[in-house]
């Protein structure tokens, strides 16, 4: 970006030599959207648990069971690198034709150090290549692997050693963890954020879905760049949030598709949290895809305006991945990343759920989505 304005203020402009000259007719240009909460690396579906849900099966049940979280693990552990490469791009380029220009991609399903290890690095070739901004998540303390039920130290241990991997080679900025009742404690995973951090990578945390566990208030003594979902953060957590500035993620996808209550963003704005909405794609608690859809949900279920939600879908995301400096606004300085709606009020984007309304999308100055000229 060299210069915003309008009127005048434009036409003083000096503009490059030899310079592509886009005129929008009056569309709405936005900051390209940043999704900071993603597992789009996966094989397999999850159909039949999304029906058992609906008719009233909860989610920590199912896990219990050896659904959720583990058939997918079995799923992508039986995929090939090619196979994951292939879906991983396909969502991938699906992600920027609805407007994202920065993402966040989770491991996760692999849950044993050797399969962890094998997704962040397949997940490191697509940074190489990608036309969008890729930022690697380490997500081993997703669930624990049934063959360690017995041993749930000697698991963290593990996957705890294997930071060292993980670090030296550059295949994540950050480490996440579930913090969830029948899940992981915060106690226990001490070690694995205290390895990380002294390793260099940044924390966020899954923490407060589904039960108040006291995980934002966790997160915050970590020094957590982000706590996500956090839809039963109690007012204690949402004090250390705001006292550490670490960004709240709303996951209105996931409250709206598992069916628990969603997040309420004025309590977030009330104590002086900021926020940012994700859409937490992934096989089974949150298909969705797009930012636009989240922001439409982030309005309509979490008490967002429209406006907030856009912010909460770039500037605020980008400071949850650590990137502020780089995207999320029209400032001068910061990458070209945009996205051109279909429309010449952003407020559609909330008000017309499900519309079509993203025309082009440029990361880096490239146009790499958008409709041909008409």
């Amino acid at each position: 970006i060299v210069a915003t304005g309008r009127g005048a203020t434009w036409e003083r402009l000096e503009l490059t030599a030899g310079v592509v000259d886009r005129q929008v007719a009056g569309r709405v240009v936005l900051p390209g959207f940043v999704d900071a909460h993603t597992h789009l690396c996966y094989a397999g579906e999850r159909w039949d648990e999304f029906t058992t849900r609906r008719s009233g099966a909860g989610y920590l049940a199912v896990l219990e069971r050896g659904g959720g979280i583990h058939a997918t693990v079995r799923a992508t552990r039986d995929a090939d690198d090619a196979t994951l490469l292939a879906l991983m791009r396909r969502r991938l380029a699906h992600a920027a034709s609805l407007g994202t220009t920065t993402i966040e991609v989770k491991s996760g399903y692999g849950l044993e150090p050797d399969e962890e290890l094998r997704q962040l690095r397949l997940i490191a070739r697509l940074r190489d290549e990608s036309a969008i901004d890729l930022a690697p998540t380490y997500l081993a303390a997703h669930a624990l692997p049934a063959k360690h039920a017995d041993d749930r130290p000697g698991f963290l241990a593990e996957i705890t050693q294997a930071i060292g991997v993980v670090a030296e080679e550059r295949l994540a900025e950050a480490v996440d963890a579930f913090i969830e009742k029948g899940v992981f404690e915060a106690d226990e995973l001490r070690p694995f954020f205290k390895e990380a951090k002294a390793r260099g990578l940044a924390v966020t945390a899954h923490v407060d879905q589904l039960n108040d566990v006291g995980g934002a208030a966790v997160a915050a003594r970590l020094g957590a760049r982000s706590a996500d979902h956090v839809a039963n953060a109690s007012a204690e957590g949402l004090r250390a949030l705001a006292k550490a500035g670490a960004v709240a993620v709303l996951l209105p996808g996931s409250a709206f598709f598992v069916g628990y209550a969603p997040p309420d963003a004025r309590r977030f704005l009330a104590a002086r949290v900021p926020v940012a909405v994700a859409t937490d794609h992934n096989p089974g608690t949150s298909p969705l895809e797009g930012l636009p859809a989240a922001i439409a949900l982030a309005v309509t279920l979490c008490g967002l305006t429209p406006q907030e939600a856009i912010v909460a879908a770039t500037v605020n995301a980008a400071h949850a991945l650590g990137r502020a400096a780089r995207t999320g606004a029209l400032v001068e300085g910061r990458r070209a990343d945009l996205v051109i709606l279909e429309t010449d009020d952003e407020r559609d984007l909330a008000y017309r759920l499900g519309a079509p309304l993203v025309r082009e999308v440029y990361a880096s100055g490239r146009r790499v989505a958008g409709l041909e000229e008409r």
